[in-house]
């Protein structure tokens, strides 16, 4: 196996997509760059196995972001409202995840890379967020899947990886519709068994 060393962010970023092609398969990459994500992105290239790359690539931004926020409260959550559910009579808790199946008294039990980089505009007219673009080893995903990735709300980490690895947008459609028809329908029950209850 042949090595390839990276020694340039920027000629890193630009190759992503030569350097995924078969034409790499046999190529070992390495790098001297003092950069985490472009030591990810090595990391990701060294990893044959599509499947593997996949859930390397999703686990580490997951992850990043999870580090990025670690003490902070951006959503401004008090009381189990977040800052637009704190205005008078509005009867909403838990945010966003309001409309989730996969929510827990402890938090999210799954890891969704949609819902971690979804921020209402009242949070990122305040703060400084991760988006999208600031996750440059996604580069390394097809349009597809980075069109997949923009729009999994709601599902499990297992179910978003699945729909990567396929990368059919019409089988990621009908699954995501499948999906959102189960998750309502279980959330209006819940709803339904909170109202009888009270």
């Amino acid at each position: 196996m042949k090595e390839l060393l990276i020694d340039n962010k920027e000629v890193l970023y630009k190759k992503i997509k030569l350097y995924k092609t078969f034409l790499y398969k046999n190529t070992m990459f390495k790098t001297n760059l003092d950069d985490e994500e472009c030591k990810a992105i090595v990391e990701a290239l060294n990893i044959k196995k599509r499947k593997k790359r996949i859930e390397y690539i999703y686990d580490y931004c997951c992850n990043r972001i999870d580090k990025f926020y670690e003490g902070k409260n951006v959503c401004g959550f008090t009381n189990n409202k977040c800052i637009i559910q704190q205005a008078p009579n509005c009867k909403y808790k838990n945010g966003c995840c309001r409309l989730c199946i996969h929510q827990s008294s402890t938090g999210c039990k799954t890891k969704n890379l949609t819902c971690k980089l979804f921020y209402c505009s009242s949070v990122t007219q305040k703060y400084e967020v991760i988006k999208f673009k600031d996750l440059k080893i996604l580069k390394m995903f097809s349009l597809r899947q980075k069109l997949m990735i923009k729009d999994s709300f709601f599902a499990t980490r297992e179910q978003i990886i699945f729909d990567l690895y396929i990368g059919s947008i019409i089988l990621f459609g009908i699954r995501t519709a499948i999906r959102e028809t189960i998750s309502l329908t279980k959330l209006a029950a819940i709803k339904y068994k909170e109202k009888k209850i009270k």
